[in-house]
C-alpha cells in the first residue's frame, strides 16, 4: 500500500487549483465583457446608422415616364421600351398584381419577408457559408427590402456597398410598410428584354396586364430577376421552365399554394410570346439608340429617317430571296437604303429575322467587319483615272512574271488585255491588282478612308496588292455610304437615322447632314458611274440577261469573297445608294454561290422596291468636261486605217489618247492582229494570233515589254523596296535576262524619287526603257 499524501502538500495543491481556476473565470468574464462590449457597440453603430438618416424618399418616386419611343419618318411607332424602373405610364398599385406573382416572389427571393426588418441575418449567414463551402459568391442573402435598395439607391456590388445597402434597407422598413415595399419592388424589378416592372413584363412575356397572370406564368416571371439574360425565357426556355417549376415547389412547400394547384400549374403550356410587340426595324433601332445623345436615351421621342412602307418591302424581298437560295446554304442578309442627298437611312435590315436564334438573327450583319470581294475596285479605277488614266486604258489581265504570283493561285481567271471599262464592268481581278500597282497602295487606300472605310485601320504596309480584290474588311453600311461618291459627284456622305428627338424636359436634338470632302472629282465619278450601269460593257464577263441590268442606270458592283462565304451587290443612283450581303452567320462557305446569285437578285427587288414607291431614279447628267471620242475596241487607242471595230468612249476633256493602234495591221497582205509580245503567250494558248504561213516580220531583238517606257510610279512610305520595284519582263525567253537598273542589279536596288534607266541584257542583245518614281 502507498503512502497517503500529507496534509500540506493536499492544501498546496487545493490552493494552485484555486489559482487557476480564478485565472479561468477571470478571463472568461472579460471575453464576455468584451463581447458583450462590442455587441453593444456593433448595436449602438447599428442603432445610430439607421436611426441617425432616413431614407431619401425622393428614390421612392415613381418619377416622370422614361421610357424611350421610336418612330419611322412618318410618326408610326417602331418601338417604345423602358430605359429604366419607375415610370408613371407602367406602374400599378400592390392590389392591380396578381397575388400569384407576389407569392411567387416572395418564395423565390425572400420568404421571411414578414418576419424581418429589412435584413434577414440568419439568410446573410447561410449565404457566408455556402459562398465559403463553394469558394466563390453564389449567394447574396438579399431580402426584397434590400434589392428595392439597391434598386432605387444603386449601391454597388462590393462589400462597402453591401454595408450600404444593409442600413438602407432598415431605414426603408422605417420609412415604407411591408405592402408599399413590394408595390416599389414589383414595379421597378428588371425582368429583362428592356421590361422594367410587373406590368411590362407581363404585357411582353404574355400579352396581358399584371392583374391576369396565373399562378403558372407568375412563377416564370418570379424566375427572371435572378438572371435576366440566364433566365431569358426566349433564348433559354428549357432553362427557365426548370427554375420555374422549383418555385412552383417552393410556393407549395410555403403554402401559396395546393398540391392540386401546383400540378395544374406544371402541366399547363404558358402561351408566351415568340414576336415582340412593337418590334419593329429592331436592327435599324438600335443603331438608333447608339447615336441618341446620353441624355436622350433616358427616354424621349424620336422620329426617324426610316420609310417603314419600304422597309417592309424589303424585308419581305429579303425572305422571298432566301427562302429562294437557301438551299445553298446562304442563310442571313442585309440590306441598307441610303438617300442620297442627306444620307438618311431609308431601310435597314440586319439579319433574316432578329429573333431567329438558329441562324444570330439578332446580330446585326449590316454592321459586321467582313470582307468585301471586288466592291473595292471602283475606287481603285477611280485613282487611276484621276492620276491621268482614262476608261479606254488598256490593262493586262495576265500574271506576269515577277508580279502577282506571290499571292495568286494558278486558278485567277485571265481574260489576257482589257480596257479599264471592260475590266471594271466585268470585275476582272487581276487588271484590278495591274490598276492598283500603277496607282500604289497608300493612295487608294487614302481615297478609301476618305469615302468613309474607317475599319480600314491597320498600317498602310499591312496591305498589299490583294486590296483590289477585297483582301480587308469593311462594314456594309460603310460600304454603301463610300458609294454613295458616284451618285453625288465624288462628295459621300454620312449615313443619318435620326430627324428630331425630343426629351420629356424640352430638349431637342437633330442629327446633322454631314457631306465628306470631295474624294474624287465629279468628271471622274461620272466616268465610274457610267461604266457601272453599262450593260454592254458587263456583257462579255456576264452575258445578257443577268439580274444586274435594271430598266432603270445603277452603277453597281458586286462582289465575292474566294471561299465563297460572302455575296456583295452595292449600287448608286443619282437619288438612292443601295447595299447588299449575303452569307452566313457563323462564316462558313456557301455551296459556291456567286454574287451575281447570291446578292445581286436581291439588290434588284430591292431597287424595283424603290422605282414603285419613289418613281424610277433618273440618270446623272454628264458633266460638260467629259467628252465622247471612237477608240479601238481592242487597244483602247486612237482607231487606225486597218482597225476594224470602233467603240465610243468618255474621257475628260484634254485626256483622250494621243497614241494611234499598231494592233491591227495588214499581214501577208491580210488584215490581222498582231498583240504585243507579253501577249503573244496568252493569245497563241487561245489561238488567237496572226497568221504564220507567211514570212515572219523581222525579229527585233530583245524588247522590254514591263515597265513601258516613261512609267510613273509612286513610292509608298514605310512599304518594303522589294513591293515597289516594278515589273520586269523581256521577250523572248525572260528568265535569261540580266536587268540592272542605273547599273545597279535590280534586286538590289532600292526604289527612291527621280528618274531611272532599266537595262535588259542578254546574249549581247540589249534593251532600256526610262522610269520615274515620285
Amino acid at each position: 500500500m502507498s503512502p497517503r499524501p500529507k496534509t500540506g502538500a493536499l492544501r498546496a495543491r487545493w490552493t494552485r487549483f484555486q489559482a487557476r481556476r480564478g485565472k479561468r473565470l477571470a478571463a472568461l468574464a472579460l471575453v464576455a465583457t468584451l463581447a458583450a462590449a462590442s455587441y453593444l457597440a456593433v448595436a449602438l453603430v447599428w442603432w445610430i446608422a439607421v436611426f441617425a438618416g432616413s431614407f431619401p424618399a425622393e428614390l421612392l418616386d415613381k418619377g416622370t415616364a422614361t421610357s424611350l419611343v421610336v418612330r419611322d419618318a412618318d410618326g408610326a411607332l417602331l418601338r417604345q421600351e423602358a430605359t429604366g424602373a419607375g415610370g408613371r405610364e407602367s406602374w400599378r398599385a400592390l392590389d392591380e398584381i396578381s397575388p400569384h406573382l407576389v407569392h411567387a416572389t416572395l418564395a423565390s427571393e425572400d420568404n421571411h419577408f414578414y418576419e424581418h426588418a429589412g435584413v434577414d441575418w440568419s439568410a446573410i449567414a447561410r449565404a457566408m457559408w455556402l459562398n465559403l463551402e463553394r469558394g466563390r459568391i453564389a449567394f447574396g442573402g438579399s431580402t426584397v427590402t434590400m434589392q428595392l435598395a439597391r434598386l432605387t439607391a444603386g449601391t454597388p456590388r462590393t462589400l462597402l456597398g453591401k454595408l450600404r445597402q444593409v442600413v438602407l434597407a432598415a431605414r426603408l422598413e422605417r420609412a415604407r410598410d411591408k405592402r408599399e415595399i413590394l408595390e416599389q419592388y414589383l414595379n421597378r424589378v428588371y425582368y429583362g428584354n428592356a421590361a422594367w416592372g410587373a406590368e411590362q413584363a407581363a404585357r411582353f412575356y404574355f400579352g396581358k396586364g399584371a392583374s391576369a397572370l396565373s399562378v403558372g406564368e407568375a412563377a416564370l416571371l418570379a424566375v427572371i430577376p435572378r438572371g435576366p439574360t440566364y433566365y431569358d425565357p426566349l433564348r433559354h426556355e428549357a432553362r427557365a421552365e426548370r427554375r420555374r417549376r422549383h418555385i412552383l415547389g417552393l410556393m407549395y412547400a410555403h403554402g401559396y399554394l395546393s398540391a392540386a394547384q401546383r400540378e395544374l400549374a406544371e402541366r399547363t403550356p404558358l402561351q408566351l410570346r415568340t414576336k415582340r410587340p412593337n418590334f419593329r426595324a429592331p436592327h435599324f433601332v438600335e443603331q438608333v439608340k447608339q447615336r441618341l445623345p446620353a441624355s436622350l436615351r433616358r427616354g424621349a421621342e424620336v422620329r426617324t429617317t426610316l420609310d417603314a412602307s419600304l422597309q417592309t418591302r424589303v424585308e419581305n424581298a429579303v425572305v422571298g430571296h432566301l427562302s429562294k437560295i437557301g438551299w445553298k446554304n446562304v442563310t442571313q442578309t442585309a440590306v441598307v437604303v441610303l438617300r442620297n442627298r442627306d444620307g438618311a437611312v431609308l431601310a435597314y435590315v440586319g439579319s433574316r429575322d432578329y429573333d431567329d436564334r438558329a441562324h444570330n438573327g439578332a446580330y446585326d450583319y449590316a454592321s459586321a467587319r467582313l470582307r468585301p470581294g471586288s466592291t473595292l475596285k471602283p475606287f481603285v479605277y477611280a485613282s487611276a483615272i484621276a492620276s491621268g488614266d482614262t476608261p479606254a486604258t488598256g490593262v493586262y489581265d495576265l500574271i506576269l512574271p515577277e508580279d502577282v504570283g506571290e499571292f495568286y493561285t494558278k486558278d485567277v481567271r485571265s481574260h489576257g488585255y482589257a480596257r479599264y471599262r471592260e475590266a471594271l464592268a466585268g470585275s476582272y481581278n487581276l487588271s484590278a491588282v495591274h490598276a492598283l500597282q500603277r496607282v500604289g497602295i497608300a493612295r487608294v487606300l487614302g481615297k478609301l478612308r476618305a469615302a468613309g472605310l474607317g475599319t480600314l485601320d491597320r498600317a498602310d504596309e499591312d496591305y498589299d496588292w490583294g486590296l483590289a480584290i477585297g483582301h480587308a474588311e469593311v462594314r456594309l453600311l460603310d460600304l454603301t455610304a463610300a458609294f454613295t461618291t458616284f451618285g453625288r459627284g465624288g462628295r459621300p456622305v454620312t449615313p443619318r437615322f435620326v430627324e428630331d428627338a425630343r426629351a420629356p424636359g424640352g430638349q431637342r436634338w437633330r442629327e446633322p447632314v454631314r457631306e465628306r470632302a470631295p474624294v474624287f472629282s465629279e468628271e471622274v465619278t461620272y466616268l465610274i458611274y457610267d461604266i457601272l450601269s453599262d450593260p454592254d460593257a458587263r456583257k462579255p464577263m456576264f452575258g445578257d440577261r443577268v439580274p444586274m441590268n435594271l430598266p432603270f442606270p445603277v452603277a453597281l458592283k458586286t462582289g465575292t469573297t474566294k471561299a465563297y462565304t460572302d455575296n456583295w451587290a452595292v449600287g448608286a443612283t443619282r437619288e438612292f445608294t443601295v447595299g447588299v450581303w449575303a452569307g452566313n452567320f457563323d462564316g462558313s462557305p456557301t455551296h459556291r454561290v456567286m454574287s451575281i446569285e447570291g446578292a445581286t437578285p436581291l439588290m434588284r427587288a430591292v431597287y424595283t422596291a424603290i422605282a414603285s414607291r419613289y418613281g424610277d431614279p433618273t440618270a446623272i447628267e454628264r458633266p460638260s468636261a467629259v467628252v465622247g471620242a471612237p477608240v479601238c475596241a481592242l487597244s483602247g487607242k486612237r482607231p487606225g486605217p486597218h482597225c476594224t471595230h470602233h467603240k465610243h468612249e468618255l474621257f475628260i476633256a484634254g485626256h483622250l489618247p494621243e497614241e494611234t493602234c499598231d494592233w491591227h495591221r495588214l499581214v501577208c497582205g491580210e488584215p490581222a492582229v498582231v498583240y504585243p509580245p507579253v501577249l503573244r503567250p496568252w493569245m497563241a494558248f487561245y489561238d488567237r494570233l496572226e497568221p504564220s504561213n507567211c514570212p515572219p516580220e523581222p525579229a527585233s531583238g530583245l524588247q522590254i515589254v514591263s515597265p513601258s517606257e516613261g512609267a510613273r510610279y509612286v513610292l509608298e512610305e514605310h512599304r518594303p523596296a522589294r513591293y515597289q520595284r516594278p515589273p520586269m519582263v523581256a521577250l523572248p525567253n525572260p528568265g535569261d535576262v540580266r536587268w540592272t537598273i542605273e547599273g545597279e542589279p535590280a534586286e538590289a536596288w532600292v526604289p527612291r524619287p527621280g528618274s531611272f534607266t532599266i537595262v535588259a541584257e542578254r546574249d549581247g542583245l540589249r534593251d532600256e526603257v526610262r522610269i520615274h518614281y515620285e
